[in-house]
């Protein structure tokens, strides 16, 4: 029994509330006007960039108790623009709005393009006026009509925001070294974008990309938008490169921009020089007091010019050694000269083997040669000796014929 009560206490109570909110509705209903409606962008002033589209949304609402059929007209555009009201991918003129409803349509707008094939993909800058006229299209006219101002900003070009920066453009060394220059790459526009690197260089030089301490090489690298990356730019000279100037040009390109940079180095020059003698002896026969003469050539083997070699001896003492000429001015690289070297042994020396050594001295760089110089008997001394060996020869002869007699 206390059961069957509860619901029909639970009935009741619910169809107290139906009839309530059915009264409100009534009442609100009443409220309203018998015919009334509203058109409105859902914004007055939008601002978009040039890569953006023209599209909003125009609100239809009826305030009425009747419902309504609207018709919609383009009361305001830019010239030679194209201007439509749609719902969804349908073009509307007129809408059906039932009472106390509301209906959102879209408003998209381009420039005409004169030829479909050139139809340009970006807004051009400036400020655009568009308004709709909204009617009803039965009984009394009613009649609204609403506007907004569209302002397409003048965006940097995409090439004009990506940078390629570098803290040393210019960097200076000897050609047997590499020179590595940190490039920072920046995109700053508002993709991800993937940039392939090229570099102009030189004949003979050798070039490379990697990422910032990594081994690797690169052709390519990724840069999100608004961020950065840097990159290592390496460059090796050919082994027989001249002191001077050298120019680079590096280039980072995305489907959308390229940004070039240039860069240099400065070759300051290696500095090596070679003596030796043309035949590749190193020995001399001489004879104490007399002159001997040995050549030597010496050669530029760095890729700077010498500016001046000059030549020191270190010999036994009370020798001479000279040379012709003293020095050598101006040597380029690869070039070579042969110089001509008298030695005088001193005339109190011994039969035996002496060292010469003969330093050969540039700028930043010298080479060493040392000579063995063999001091002989002089000839009037070797017939001497030859005579006194035969009248030894002769004297033994002598004595054993006279005590073979015996």
């Amino acid at each position: 029994m206390k059961r069957n009560r509860v619901i029909v206490s639970l009935a009741v109570a619910g169809l107290a509330t139906v009839l309530a909110l059915r009264a409100a509705e009534g009442d609100a209903n009443n409220d309203r006007p018998a015919r009334g409606f509203t058109a409105a962008f859902q914004y007055s002033g939008i601002t978009i960039e040039p890569e953006d589209s023209i599209s909003t949304d125009l609100i239809i609402r009826n305030r009425g108790r009747s419902d309504e059929t609207i018709l919609l007209e383009i009361a305001k555009q830019p010239k030679d623009w194209e201007v439509q009201v749609k719902k969804y991918s349908a073009i509307v003129s007129g809408v059906f709005v039932a009472a106390g409803q509301e209906q959102t349509l879209t408003l998209s707008a381009k420039p005409k393009a004169a030829d479909k094939s050139q139809e340009s993909k970006k807004l051009p800058p400036g400020s655009y006026d568009f308004a709709i006229k909204a009617r009803t299209a039965n009984g009394p006219l009613l009649e609204q009509e609403t506007a907004i101002t569209v302002s397409v900003l003048a965006k940097a070009r995409a090439s004009e925001r990506v940078t390629v920066e570098t803290s040393y453009p210019e960097l200076r060394g000897p050609s047997d070294d590499k020179f590595v220059f940190s490039l920072d790459v920046r995109n700053d526009t508002d993709q991800n974008a993937v940039f392939s690197f090229k570099a102009t260089a030189p004949p003979g030089w050798e070039t490379s990309f990697k990422p910032a301490y990594e081994q690797k090489q690169i052709a390519s690298l990724q840069i999100d938008a608004n961020s950065s990356k840097t990159v290592e730019f390496q460059v090796t000279p050919p082994y027989n490169a001249k002191a001077g100037d050298y120019e680079f040009r590096v280039e980072a390109a995305s489907p959308k921009a390229k940004v070039e940079k240039n860069l240099k180095v400065v070759i300051t020059g290696t500095y090596a020089i070679k003596a030796g003698t043309p035949s590749g002896l190193l020995s001399l026969v001489a004879e104490k007091g007399k002159k001997a003469s040995a050549s030597l050539i010496v050669q530029n083997k760095g890729s700077a010019p010498q500016g001046e070699i000059s030549f020191e001896a270190y010999k036994p003492e009370n020798w001479e050694v000279k040379f012709e000429p003293e020095k050598i001015k101006n040597l380029e690289p690869g070039a070579f000269k042969q110089i001509e070297m008298t030695i005088t042994p001193a005339a109190q020396a011994l039969v035996g083997d002496y060292s010469v050594s003969v330093e050969c001295a540039g700028e930043k760089a010298n080479s060493n040669v040392e000579l063995r110089v063999t001091i002989k008997a002089a000839t009037t001394w070797g017939w001497v000796g030859v005579g006194i060996i035969v009248l030894v020869i002769i004297g033994l002869a002598a004595a054993f014929k006279t005590l073979g007699r015996r």
